[in-house]
């Protein structure tokens, strides 16, 4: 009797681990990296040379501080959250996971939004005299 207890608690306990097992992701090292430095290449086109999406970065605090810069403001809603959410997973170092971010005015120092567990917020233009774009 405790042979087959024993028998059934072994089987069952396999097929508790098994869907855990299979749903693992199965990137590489390399998928990872390549898809990092693609978020890179991105960034850099639309940084400080490029459409001037982004300033500059503080990673002396965390969360990590954003300062946007003109090409930011005249984005609409859904491409500064596209934006925030590359630079996010960039900072991250992995297409699947996030670093918090606030976003940050480079002419005033106010903060502006942030990026982080409840997703994408902008504050209210009150707190800011910078524009914003609202979601549609």
């Amino acid at each position: 009797m405790q042979k087959k207890a024993r028998q059934i608690t072994i089987v069952l306990l396999i097929l508790l681990l098994l869907p855990a097992l299979s749903a693992a992701q199965t990137l590489t090292f390399k998928a990872i990296e390549s898809q990092v430095a693609e978020y890179r290449k991105w960034l850099d086109q639309v940084g400080v040379n490029g459409t001037h999406y982004w300033v500059r970065l503080d990673s002396t605090k965390r969360p990590h501080r954003l300062y946007v810069g003109e090409g930011f403001y005249q984005a609409t809603y859904a491409d500064q959250e596209h934006f925030v959410e590359i630079f996010s997973r960039f900072l991250a170092g992995h297409p699947e996971k996030n670093m918090l971010i606030d976003l940050y005015d480079p002419s005033s120092g106010k903060c502006i939004g942030e990026y982080g567990f409840g997703g994408y917020k902008l504050y209210t233009a009150s707190n800011s005299t910078a524009p914003f774009s609202s979601p549609q």
